[in-house]
C-alpha cells in the first residue's frame, strides 16, 4: 500500500509541474459573419406625364394690321394686333404670340435685327407687335403669326404693304372728323400698339375740328423673349 500511494503521489505532483503554456490549445470559437447590410428601399418608378395631344384649335382674329399701309417718308407704321380665342371662343389669356416678318423682300424687323418677337395675351386674348419698323423696301409683305396656348395652337398670316407716303383719306362729311381714318378705327382696338400712329396723324391734321372724343382702355399684352 505505501508504495502505490507513493506511485500516486508521484504521478499527482508530474502533472501539476506541466505548464499552462504547454495544455493543448483551446479552439477558438468560430468568428460570426457579419449581418448583410439591409438593401435600400426601391423608390418608386416615376410614371412618364401622359401629354395631351396638339390640338389646332385656337382662332386667330386680325384686329389691326391687315391690307394696311407703312408710312417710310414720315417712318409711321400701321398697328399690328391680333387677338386669339379658344375653342370655347373664349379670349385666351397668357397665350403666347409669335410675329414673324420675312427674312428679306419688304418687310420689317424688331429691335436689334430680328425678324420675329413673342408677345402674350391680355386679359383680352389680344397681342401687339411692339417697337417694329419697316425695312425701307416698297411693296407688298405677309405677316405669319402664331399662337400656342398649352396643348392648343393656331395661326394666321397678314398682308402689309410698305409704301412712300400714306395719303390719308378724306373723310366724306366733315361730322366724320378723324374717325374716318383706318388707322383711328383700329387703334381704339389695338390700344397701345397704335399710340404713334395716332399722335402722328393727330399732328399733321393742323386745327381741323375734330370728332367726339374717345377713351381708350385697352389692356397691356407683354413681351416675352424675342426668337
Amino acid at each position: 500500500m505505501a508504495g502505490l500511494l507513493a506511485v500516486s503521489q508521484t504521478q499527482a505532483a508530474e502533472q501539476a509541474a506541466i505548464s499552462p503554456q504547454d495544455a493543448p490549445a483551446q479552439a477558438a470559437p468560430a468568428a460570426t459573419p457579419p449581418a448583410a447590410a439591409a438593401a435600400p428601399p426601391q423608390a418608386a418608378p416615376v410614371q412618364p406625364v401622359a401629354q395631351l395631344p396638339v390640338e389646332q384649335s385656337l382662332k386667330l382674329r386680325v384686329l389691326a394690321g391687315d391690307n394696311e399701309m407703312n408710312d417710310l417718308a414720315k417712318r409711321v407704321m400701321a398697328p399690328l394686333v391680333i387677338q386669339v380665342t379658344d375653342r370655347n371662343e373664349r379670349p385666351a389669356e397668357g397665350a403666347d404670340v409669335v410675329f414673324r416678318f420675312p427674312i428679306s423682300g419688304p418687310g420689317a424687323a424688331f429691335p436689334g435685327g430680328k425678324t420675329s418677337q413673342t408677345v402674350r395675351t391680355n386679359a383680352e386674348g389680344q397681342a401687339a407687335a411692339l417697337n417694329w419698323m419697316a425695312n425701307g423696301q416698297v411693296g407688298k409683305f405677309s405677316v405669319h403669326v402664331t399662337a400656342t396656348y398649352g396643348n392648343q395652337i393656331g395661326e394666321a398670316t397678314l398682308t402689309m404693304s410698305n409704301v412712300t407716303t400714306v395719303v390719308p383719306e378724306k373723310p366724306k362729311s366733315t361730322a366724320a372728323g378723324w374717325w374716318s381714318h383706318k388707322w383711328v378705327k383700329v387703334a381704339v382696338i389695338g390700344g397701345v400698339a397704335a399710340a404713334v400712329g395716332i399722335g402722328v396723324f393727330l399732328a399733321t391734321r393742323g386745327s381741323k375740328s375734330s370728332g367726339p372724343p374717345i377713351t381708350v382702355n385697352p389692356g397691356s399684352p407683354t413681351v416675352g423673349a424675342p426668337q
